[in-house]
């Protein structure tokens, strides 16, 4: 394996835990696909519905 595939491996690996790692601590949700962020924003960044809510709100 060489040296750049290395580096491209354990870069996606760091940026896959980043992405887990903000979704498990997200302080908002969209009821509408599940995404999770910590920015609130009227309309889901995903899917673009306006239905985001905070995370501790229940359905």
């Amino acid at each position: 394996m060489g040296f750049f595939e290395k580096i491209g491996r354990e870069v996606e690996q760091f940026k896959q835990t980043a992405q887990e790692s903000a979704e498990e601590n997200a302080s908002y949700r969209c009821r509408t696909c599940e995404s999770r962020f910590n920015i609130y924003d009227e309309e889901c960044p995903d899917c673009g519905a306006n239905n985001v809510v905070p995370m501790n709100t229940e359905e």
